[in-house]
């Protein structure tokens, strides 16, 4: 069979349309009012980007690199020139968490932030200068005889099980990480003077961490947003930035001092798998708040554990029993820190009677 010649498909007829000429200027007046109702309808939307009515606004962190922020829902009224306050508040407020995620990171060091808690866990038994405030609230909180610093290996081995774990309730296992945050003779800080301190690790305390592939010996715990949120109000207060609340998503609040209106404040309890409200006050001052509750940490597979909080280290011999009450602790002058260690003292003291 020979082959057959191909053609090409034939084109479709093309009508012929006349155009009106008269009509021409017409059609031209009403694209060009189209194009300009078009260009000012984008104008508007970038206008209502790029500025900011005052009242209320929400400000959020322009840089991934500022993790901790993630943890904070910032509030913050402005009253005038909003515009220009909003981009200097936002900037500043970015350039702190940044600071601050360095800061308190256990697992990398900074060519920009020397002297943070992963350059002191990695040099255990050595003198190092640490940054001046990290320094500052190591010596504050060894001042209050707070051994929450010292639970780095217990957090560290407990996060790892319980992304990784089989099933295994972390806070249930390997209690000599919990005796070491009570014992000096394993892990003790000494603070030299001038921002110089020494982490002094024991033989066996090494040992235990190499054996479970660990180096995170201090870490600010539960107490983290707690510093972070007072050190980002003393940094935003310093330039001006007063008329604002930042609260953190495990129960501290902290007011910037400025005159902001009625504050709302609730307390929540935990039942089945919902978080309840159980109260709520309306204030007429914004103040610092801290509350404590346990509350389930829930997995990527739908495990939970229900954190037995940082006080288990606290009480020899009661690792597995936590404080079943939620504690809410507010202040007009004291600041998220130091009602974190108040709300600690208070729930110890229950426990003991």
């Amino acid at each position: 069979m020979g082959n057959r010649e191909k053609t090409p498909p034939a084109l479709p007829k093309v009508k012929r349309v006349e155009l009106n000429e008269t009509h021409i200027g017409r059609k031209f007046i009403a694209f060009v009012l189209c194009l300009a109702l078009g260009l000012s309808a984008l104008g508007f939307g970038i206008y209502s980007l790029l500025t900011t009515e005052p009242g209320w606004v929400k400000i959020e962190a322009s840089s991934t690199e500022a993790r901790c922020a993630a943890d904070f829902n910032f509030q913050y009224y402005f009253q005038k020139d909003a515009t220009a306050q909003r981009k200097a508040l936002t900037t500043l407020y970015t350039k702190e968490c940044m600071r601050l995620t360095k800061l308190l990171d256990t697992t990398e060091s900074y060519e920009d932030s020397p002297g943070n808690l992963h350059d002191i866990n990695t040099h255990p038994n050595e003198e190092i200068e640490a940054d001046p405030l990290l320094y500052k609230v190591l010596e504050f909180l060894m001042g209050r005889g707070d051994v929450t610093m010292y639970q780095g290996l217990l957090n560290a081995y407990s996060l790892n099980l319980y992304y990784d774990g089989d099933g295994e309730d972390p806070f249930a296992s390997r209690t000599e990480l919990a005796d070491i945050a009570l014992d000096r003779t394993a892990l003790n800080l000494q603070l030299l003077g001038e921002n110089t301190l020494k982490l002094e690790v024991s033989a066996g305390c090494e040992a235990l961490a190499a054996e479970l592939g660990l180096d995170c010996y201090l870490d600010l715990g539960w107490l983290k947003n707690a510093f972070i949120l007072d050190s980002l109000v003393e940094t935003l207060g310093s330039r001006g930035f007063t008329d604002g609340i930042i609260s953190s998503r495990d129960g501290f609040v902290r007011s910037l001092g400025g005159e902001v209106g009625t504050v709302g404040l609730s307390l929540y309890k935990w039942e089945k798998d919902t978080a309840v409200e159980t109260g709520r006050e309306e204030l007429s001052t914004p103040v610092n708040a801290a509350s404590l509750t346990c509350f389930p940490l829930p997995g990527d597979d739908g495990r939970a554990f229900v954190s037995q909080n940082a006080l288990r280290a606290q009480l020899p011999g009661e690792y597995a029993k936590a404080p079943a009450e939620t504690l809410l602790l507010t202040s007009e002058d004291k600041g998220c820190l130091e009602l974190a260690l108040e709300a600690r003292d208070r729930l110890l003291d229950g426990e003991r009677e």
